[in-house]
């Protein structure tokens, strides 16, 4: 879906209204990133002439980054030479996001084994940018960064300087309250951006994000630019989704069922991690979950992920009904169950006790493994 400038105004306007964070700061920061907006609208019909793209838009004219001054992963200074030389894919994340952040993450990984399928990802490097600086030390992002991929590569520098850069590319941000064991969300844009090879902001790449739509994207951007592309490469195949291992379901006594229960593992450093699982109402009368609880975490809460305007937030969710004889589901990008700080380390294979409550004090249990699923 695409705005009008003065569409985007309100949306942003109500965005910030109803979180509560609507400084001066985030009114000029979504002026801005309006008018980068409005830029790559107008733009978009020249681009799809010259190149036929199925999700990223081209601008017109590129835009300089400005000062590109950070710290990557492995301490050395990362500047703009560091961004020349071929395409790169920003990211804008944090290492304790439990949702989308991972989500985007495990999707670039999944993209570059189809583009390198193809032969082009000589052509591409993907950099996620900390929009948590406090938190995402150099420690942090080397341990979180290359668990999805070695190549990947994580670049810090401080709050006034990130946000420059952010803003420079039509990308938000800001810290959520602070919860009562002192943790906080961090709201940021979801867009992945595209700089060119001469270190420029070139184009963008919005949420949400499909695997088989960015692959196709950036193979078609390879070949027109002289890219290699092994014979016989179907840029528009379908991936394959890894199997998924069901949990054994568990029946309450109001009829409660869970089905392809999983826990994403937490990436090194990170402390919050998310459960996902359909659950449905068996029952001739709804049922409203008002809390969550597991003995594996220090906490537990149910979320949703909402992307607005390219800006991912988390909510959490006071009350959640499934009505009588209905399934909702708990997915990436969506209704989560957040978990937040385990008692001792969950790794792969590993489980937990999760529990729903509902608004007369039932209880919901299921236990849930910790897997990895490759498609998000």
């Amino acid at each position: 879906m695409q705005f009008s400038p003065v569409q985007c105004l309100k949306e942003h306007s109500k965005l910030a209204f109803e979180s509560g964070k609507a400084t001066p700061l985030f009114i000029i920061v979504a002026l801005i990133a309006i008018g980068i907006g409005l830029y790559v609208q107008t733009g978009q019909k020249q681009n799809s002439s010259q190149l036929e793209l199925q999700k990223a838009i081209l601008l017109p004219q590129t835009k300089d980054l400005g000062t590109v001054d950070f710290l990557d992963h492995n301490n050395e200074n990362f500047g703009l030479s560091q961004l020349q030389g071929k395409w790169s894919i920003l990211f804008f994340g944090f290492t304790n996001c439990p949702d989308i952040c991972p989500s985007t993450m495990q999707t670039l990984k999944l993209v570059k084994q189809r583009v390198e399928e193809a032969g082009a990802w000589g052509k591409y490097q993907v950099v996620m940018v900390s929009v948590d600086p406090e938190r995402d030390t150099v420690e942090r992002l080397n341990s979180y960064v290359p668990y999805f991929d070695p190549e990947f590569i994580g670049i810090r520098a401080g709050v006034e300087h990130t946000t420059a850069f952010a803003k420079n590319v039509g990308i938000l941000f800001f810290k959520g309250e602070t919860l009562d064991n002192g943790g906080y969300d961090v709201d940021h844009g979801a867009s992945l951006i595209l700089v060119n090879p001469q270190g420029e902001y070139a184009g963008v790449i919005s949420a949400p994000h499909k695997v088989e739509q960015i692959s196709a994207d950036l193979i078609a951007l390879a070949i027109s630019e002289g890219g290699v592309v092994t014979a016989g490469t179907n840029a528009n195949a379908s991936v394959q989704e890894a199997a998924e291992v069901e949990t054994e379901a568990a029946r309450t006594k109001q009829s409660i069922t869970f089905d392809s229960a999983w826990i994403r593992p937490a990436p090194p450093g990170a402390t919050s991690m998310a459960a996902y699982f359909e659950v449905r109402n068996d029952s001739s009368e709804d049922i409203v979950i008002v809390d969550s609880d597991s003995p594996a975490f220090e906490m537990t809460m149910v979320h949703e992920t909402v992307i607005e305007n390219e800006v991912a937030s988390m909510r959490h969710l006071d009350t959640l009904t499934i009505p009588a004889g209905e399934t909702v589901s708990f997915a990436p990008l969506g209704t989560h169950m957040m978990l937040i700080g385990p008692k001792k380390p969950l790794t792969l294979g590993d489980t937990a006790e999760l529990t729903l409550i509902d608004q007369n004090g039932n209880r919901y249990t299921q236990v849930v493994s910790v897997r990895q699923i490759e498609q998000p």
